[in-house]
């Protein structure tokens, strides 16, 4: 049994942010070169508007095309199999991976799952940010694998 769900979303495509994204991109350099063909100096303002309206303009570009900007940062994702209990809730979250040998005891709280170590030390992984079906989809592999393991669990 296995659990995988990826948390960053995937953007559909769309046409307009793209065409949008190509226009700021364009007219951040047009700036330039209008400044620089009417023999005008070209202002530090200049530069760091054309560099945002081009950076804005990348944005666009790349979310048109589907692609989330997130992923240039990191993952986010919960992985739940027989050997390893790995979830990572944001780009820049700490990844948390617990092994399935070392669990003495599971509870389920309404917000996080502890883990209670055969050392008695206990891992908490808060929960709050993912969606209804996410959770009730990670409750039910972990009651599932908890049992196969012999390992005793509160999951509600």
């Amino acid at each position: 049994m296995e659990f995988k769900k990826d948390l960053l979303k995937n953007n559909d495509k769309s046409i307009f942010r793209l065409i949008l994204g190509i226009s700021m991109c364009v007219i951040s350099i047009l700036w330039i070169f209008v400044s620089l063909a009417e023999n005008d100096l070209v202002r530090p303002f200049d530069w760091i508007y054309s560099g945002f309206f081009a950076l804005s303009g990348i944005t666009h570009i790349f979310t048109g095309l589907g692609t989330s900007i997130e992923r240039f940062f990191g993952k986010a994702f919960v992985h739940i199999d027989s050997e390893i209990i790995d979830i990572k809730l944001g780009v820049f979250a700490k990844e948390q991976k617990v092994d399935w040998q070392e669990i003495k005891f599971i509870e389920y709280m309404p917000s996080y799952f502890r883990f209670q170590k055969f050392d008695d030390s206990a891992i908490i992984i808060t929960l709050s940010k993912l969606d209804y079906s996410s959770i009730i989809g990670i409750k039910y592999i972990m009651s599932k694998l908890a049992e196969s393991k012999n390992i005793n669990c509160n999951i509600h």
